[in-house]
């Protein structure tokens, strides 16, 4: 007896023993679960996309604008022409009123809720602007969501506020999942119970036995491995969650936490994406039946996937049709309405995150530059200079252009690299980065650095026209074979394209009929050094080796680094850095990012009036003439480039308002048998057809006068001399020579004037 007294004591101290080392050891363990759900909940709980934007277009009372643009811009963002708008996402349209039921965003720094919107125009210009028929002088539209940039771990979702979901959605999901979530403490035995009871019933699995919290903290922080360690810690970080938040941030959390579809290689996670998903509307436009295919998609988004399952979807959407009526969470109408409704599901199930891969390429580029990867992972947004109608007219130039050239040069396997810059702010409107719409391979219009051949002139001739007491568009140029020697010893000679030689021509010849020696004679009496700090003036950052042939263009540049060398010569003279991104904003939609105001006065205003005036005439009389009938007659400016051999076709035109670069080679660099009048200028000229020229309108410095130039001599002269042209040209730097060819004096009389004897 003595002996059973004693093991059954050693048995109670041992038992205590092992009690107080279990609670000891398990104390730690909760201590180590409570640092892990602290560090990620109140830390960055997500890593979510960046959203990238189109333009903010903003309209302002004056101004002119086309309504047809407008909408055809609306309707490529979603909305839907109606005869009279009356709901959010429709726009009606007369010859000279547009309007729109717009969209509620948040998409700037400030925060816009649903408006009606009314633009009403007068020969082309804006006359009157209302918001919810209050006038205005300006308006904002919705942007356009581009893309969604998804963080490495593929997890792709839309956050949402609590405040933001609608309660029947909320009521129905927690009558589904957690009926008892207000009055738990994470683990819920009621609810095990429960759950069991009705899956018995039903004769098939209706109601989970886990809370909302324990799915919370299984989908946050734990594997998905069925194991009894793992379900220990499940209840564990529950209760843990319990004790440190509000139930309504559990709530929250678990909304945009809860894994709801697969899109491709991303997983849908949230109800704010799973609406945007499913039926491509915000989560506070669903319908009952929505909702209710949504939480269906709880329980298993691959077995009640309604594009590859719709029966079994929409069984269990009515299922919980069924309950939200039992609970008088619908009417008898709106339970008769939700459940003979349509899965209404968007008809394609990939929710495209690049639909533009060229353009984003760049967004992501200067997203690097001027933003952490951590912020980046961070739900920020991005806008951009993006124009969405630009870009489908750059594509389908593209897509038309390239096999009409191919046809008619017996060529094959053309690219091409396309840039549309607005010249005054220098946003980036839309790029192509090869013949492949929507093809995310191989960006040409950043990584292809190709010879730019006479694309370089224009910064030759700027750096003499800047000198304008020594240079002029008169000024003679020697147009003579000539030789030039390497440091090596070997010998260069150039040859201009024709072959020819005209003795001398004048400045503005020399470029308006890209012609080599000229050129070369000018860059070489201008000096190599002065040629590379206008190119590095015009906004070329790159390390140049200058050397004679650099002249011609023996120089490698991407489109979009030609691109911007233009924009200078394309707007008086002043740069402003081409760029995308225009503003980052944070999730709470504070400004991360804000381009800056870097522009400068690249050239001198004179010099870049003169420069431009010659390249207005390349389109006229020069290697682009042919658009004076490609493009009616209308005023723009432009420059041919052509590398040896034909292997790259060069056309940069630009009208008053965009500045267009265009590239055409192939892959391997072989011949293309096409010039740039022959094969980029048609490009240029075909996009600008499409999108609508907006005429040249120049505006004469007040240092700048028409003067009469001797053509023999280039001298500036009088009205009495012989075989003259008028240009502008620097008023200062102009000194009037006495000595010239005179026009002679006629001295017949009337009779033999008139009778021309």
């Amino acid at each position: 007896m003595k002996t059973d007294k004693t093991l059954l004591r050693r048995t109670a101290i041992t038992f205590g023993k092992l009690t107080i080392v279990g609670v000891f050891t398990l104390a730690i363990f909760a201590i180590y679960l409570d640092a892990k759900v602290r560090k990620k909940f109140e830390g960055q709980r997500w890593h979510v996309p960046v959203q990238v934007y189109g333009q903010l277009k903003k309209l302002t009372l004056g101004e002119p604008v086309n309504l047809v643009e407008i909408a055809e811009t609306l309707r490529i963002k979603g909305y839907q022409k109606v005869n009279f708008a009356t709901r959010m996402g429709q726009f009606a349209q007369s010859a000279r009123r547009i309007n729109i039921f717009q969209r509620p965003f948040e998409f700037t720094d400030s925060s816009h809720s649903a408006q009606q919107l009314s633009i009403e125009v007068n020969d082309g210009n804006i006359v009157s602007l209302t918001i919810d028929n209050q006038p205005v002088s300006s308006l904002t539209l919705e942007p356009q969501l581009l893309a969604r940039i998804v963080p490495d771990n593929k997890e792709d979702r839309v956050l949402v506020s609590l405040e933001d979901v609608p309660n029947q959605l909320i009521d129905t999901l927690l009558l589904i999942e957690d009926r008892d979530f207000y009055h738990h403490y994470g683990v819920s035995p009621v609810g095990i119970l429960r759950a069991l009871f009705r899956n018995i019933s039903a004769g098939r699995t209706v109601q989970g036995g886990s809370t909302l919290t324990q799915q919370l903290a299984k989908n946050m922080f734990l594997t998905r491995e069925r194991t009894l360690t793992r379900k220990i810690q499940e209840a564990l970080m529950a209760v843990i969650l319990e004790l440190r938040y509000s139930k309504d941030q559990i709530l929250e959390a678990y909304i945009n936490e809860v894994y709801l579809g697969q899109n491709g290689a991303h997983g849908v996670y949230g109800f704010g994406l799973a609406a945007q998903f499913y039926f491509d509307l915000k989560i506070d436009q669903l319908s009952s039946a929505q909702m209710a295919l949504l939480i269906a998609q709880v329980k298993g988004p691959s077995y009640y996937d309604p594009w590859r399952h719709p029966k079994r979807a929409t069984e269990r959407r009515d299922l919980i049709i069924r309950l939200m009526f039992e609970q008088n969470y619908l009417s008898l109408v709106e339970f008769e309405q939700a459940a003979e409704s349509g899965l209404s599901i968007r008809k394609n199930r990939r929710l495209a995150s690049k639909k533009f891969p060229a353009y984003i390429d760049l967004v992501q580029r200067e997203l690097n530059q001027n933003l952490s990867s951590v912020k980046q992972k961070s739900g920020i947004k991005v806008f951009t200079g993006f124009s969405h109608r630009s870009q489908q007219i750059l594509e389908k130039t593209v897509a038309e252009q390239l096999p009409q050239l191919e046809n008619k040069f017996k060529q094959k396997d053309l690219e091409a690299a396309m840039v549309v810059t607005d010249i005054t702010s220098g946003e980036i409107r839309a790029v192509v980065g090869g013949r492949e719409s929507g093809y995310a391979g191989f960006n040409r219009a950043i990584n292809a650095k190709r010879h730019i051949g006479s694309l370089i002139k224009p910064a030759i001739y700027a750096a003499a026209l800047s000198q304008y007491q020594q240079y002029n568009l008169a000024t003679v140029l020697a147009d003579e074979a000539i030789t030039l020697k390497s440091g090596s010893g070997k010998q260069w000679q150039p040859k201009n394209y024709d072959g020819k030689y005209r003795g001398k021509v004048l400045l503005i010849d020399g470029l308006i009929h890209s012609l080599n020696i000229p050129t070369i004679n000018l860059g070489m009496s201008l000096g190599l050094d002065n040629v590379e700090k206008t190119i590095k003036a015009l906004g070329y950052q790159e390390k140049i080796a200058m050397r004679p042939s650099v002249l011609l263009g023996a120089i490698n540049m991407s489109p979009l680094e030609i691109n911007q060398l233009y924009l200078p010569i394309a707007n008086q003279g002043y740069a402003q850095k081409s760029h995308v991104i225009t503003k980052i904003l944070s999730a709470d939609n504070e400004i991360l990012w804000q381009m800056p105001n870097t522009g400068k006065q690249s050239l001198p205003v004179e010099s870049a009036y003169l420069l431009d005036y010659a390249l207005n005439q390349v389109t006229k009389v020069g290697t682009a003439r042919s658009l004076t009938w490609r493009l009616n007659s209308h005023n723009v400016a432009g420059k041919t480039g052509t590398s040896n051999d034909l292997r790259d076709s060069w056309f940069i035109g630009y009208d008053d308002k965009h500045l267009v670069t265009t590239w055409l080679g192939k892959d391997n660099n072989m011949t293309t048998g096409l010039t740039g009048s022959s094969g980029a200028l048609p490009l240029f000229a075909d996009f600008m057809k499409k999108q609508g020229v907006v005429n040249k309108q120049d505006t004469t410095p007040v240092a700048i006068a028409d003067t009469l130039f001797e053509m023999r001599t280039g001298n500036a002269v009088t009205e009495d001399c012989a075989n003259t042209v008028v240009y502008p040209a620097v008023s200062s730097g102009i000194v009037i020579s006495s000595k010239c060819l005179k026009i002679k004096e006629d001295t017949r009389s009337w009779f033999e004037k008139i009778f021309d004897t």
